[in-house]
């Protein structure tokens, strides 16, 4: 039997046992590789040696396919988080650090969170990563328990309020003005997002950004925070 035909039986073998998680995986390296429109359904059937068709027996579209691959770009989040986590010894510490891990992440993958939350794609899947974690348990098994809640909601608001309500069970902050702070800082980040998605960013340039947006974060925390809460911020 010469290679070809080997090849061909080794590809159909594998065919068979092809699975929703081998996609996302495969999708994932053509984009980090190639970028997001090298993805297509004829590249993914090629990759796997099989037939066009074989995809929608997981994903009802490509566009859904590219949704669940760019969820990946978040594994660069949850290692911030896991690593600083430990070093925040107060409510603010947490609420602000898990803000500037998310948008050091972010600032430097713009096309890939915007795609994971603000995408038609990401108000369709709702439930996409509660979904994806569960294929992907280890991904997320590395942050605390009350960090994997927040982290498996695609709505930026929702994600954010689990943080505000510990800040209002912390004392820092009245509930009235919580939702006023969450409403502010997810409308903060939305702009730093969009201008980069615009205007492009430097690579050099990325950190600054990154702390600046943090301070400004602070400022809005000040701006809400009860008097026990901005002592605390001012410690």
């Amino acid at each position: 039997m010469d290679g070809t035909a080997i090849e061909r039986r080794g590809r159909k073998r594998y065919f068979k046992d092809l699975s929703r998680r081998d996609y996302i995986e495969r999708a994932y390296e053509i984009i980090e590789n190639e970028g997001v429109e090298a993805v297509s359904i004829r590249r993914m059937a090629k990759e796997f040696g099989c037939s066009s068709t074989s995809m929608y027996r997981y994903f009802d579209n490509i566009e859904e396919l590219i949704y669940y691959a760019n969820l990946i770009y978040l594994d660069v989040y949850l290692k911030d988080l896991d690593s600083h986590e430990s070093g925040w010894k107060t409510i603010w510490d947490t609420h602000i650090g898990i803000w500037e891990g998310y948008a050091r992440t972010a600032f430097h993958h713009p096309q890939a969170f915007n795609i994971i939350f603000f995408s038609s794609t990401s108000r369709k899947l709702t439930n996409a990563l509660r979904e994806f974690y569960s294929m992907f348990p280890e991904r997320i098994n590395i942050v605390s328990p009350y960090l994997q809640v927040m982290l498996q909601s695609t709505d930026l608001k929702e994600r954010d309020k689990v943080m505000t309500d510990r800040c209002v069970e912390a004392g820092v902050i009245e509930e009235k003005n919580a939702e006023r702070m969450n409403h502010m800082v997810c409308t903060l980040y939305q702009g730093y997002l969009k201008g980069i998605l615009d205007y492009g960013i430097q690579e050099e340039e990325i950190e600054s950004q990154v702390q600046q947006f943090r301070q400004d974060v602070t400022d809005i925390c000040w701006l809400y925070a009860n008097e026990k809460g901005r002592k605390l911020l001012s410690e």
